[in-house]
């Protein structure tokens, strides 16, 4: 995923027009071009529901609100996500701005969806787990995997940002004690204005991501592409016999939020080390991660092969990178 960047205002107008040119119209720059997909997704729907329904869009605010209603009990019954609903609304919203503050039946049942259906989120990944992952991909001589893991565990990564990382983007302090990870406008940056890093001081990962940094180039991405690296991701935890606790890649960040806050017990410094901005948003990750992890009975005979792996890698010197 390429970062997203800000640009600085041009010195005169001639400089502005043809950054501004690059950039594209301020309406297409409202909401970042994933974003819109998905809303022209659940736009397409709510009108393919319309036309299947011989129904047409009402120019009545309040009658809108009633069929938005209708829809969102339709999607409830039919068993789509709650997602689904909310980018509808939200496409709604931002195809016509005079839609906001006039559908309150249709948001109200949304936020009763929100309530009574907790979302179906990516379980926190133990770090024994982690460690028996990173053992998996060590064993089978893929040190790019393994480090991958390290990284978005401890430094508590979005899948996202943990995908887009090249060499550039890391700096390793010259004692090798700890390694700063630059993110640019990350989700969170682009809300404040300003670009996020992440910083890592644990000793196993920093000395691998020195080695990764001095054998590849400046370009060189720290995963495979995206779609290749959920495949292996998946595909260990299948070999590991491990698919039935439903691992994500989402599962790194929330595991390593949850490892963090049981060292340190400071929701303050989870905050600031997983870069959230609210912290309702953490509290409710670490709660739920806590009750997850208490309730997780993983048998141990099926990480200890390559658990032992971990141990013994971290105990000897690093081989070639390959």
């Amino acid at each position: 995923m390429a970062k997203s960047k800000k640009h600085l205002e041009g010195r005169n107008k001639q400089q502005r027009k043809q950054v501004r040119k690059q950039l594209g119209t301020l309406k297409s720059l409202t909401i970042q071009p994933r974003t819109r997909v998905r809303y022209d997704k659940a736009k397409k729907r709510f009108y393919d529901f319309l036309d299947h329904n011989s129904l047409r869009l009402p120019r009545e605010l309040a009658s809108l609100d009633a069929l938005l209603c209708d829809y969102l009990e339709y999607l409830w019954a039919s068993g789509e996500g709650r997602a689904l609903a909310s980018d509808t609304l939200a496409s709604l919203q931002d195809t016509s701005p005079k839609i906001r503050g006039s559908s309150p039946a249709a948001w109200r049942l949304l936020k009763t969806w929100h309530v009574n259906e907790i979302p179906c989120r990516a379980p926190p990944l133990p770090e024994k787990v982690l460690q028996a992952l990173v053992g998996y991909f060590l064993f089978h001589d893929n040190p790019g995997m393994a480090l991958s893991l390290l990284l978005g565990f401890y430094a508590m990564l979005r899948t996202g940002e943990l995908l887009g990382i090249r060499n550039c983007d890391v700096t390793v302090d010259d004692k090798g004690h700890s390694a700063v990870v630059s993110l640019g406008f990350t989700k969170g940056g682009k809300r404040t204005g300003a670009a996020e890093s992440a910083t890592v001081s644990v000793l196993e990962v920093v000395r691998r991501l020195r080695q990764w940094k001095s054998h590849t180039a400046s370009s060189a991405k720290l995963t495979p592409p995206p779609h290749k690296w959920r495949t292996l991701f998946s595909q260990a935890l299948v070999s590991m016999g491990l698919e039935e606790w439903e691992f994500r890649p989402y599962s790194l960040r929330r595991g390593g939020a949850t490892f963090w806050f049981g060292k340190h017990g400071s929701l303050d410094r989870i905050l600031l080390q997983g870069r959230w901005l609210a912290a309702k948003t953490a509290r409710t990750y670490l709660n739920e991660g806590l009750a997850v992890l208490t309730d997780m009975k993983i048998p141990p005979k099926r990480l200890a092969p390559f658990h032992t792996v971990f141990v013994n890698a971290q105990r000897t010197a690093l081989p070639r990178w390959s």
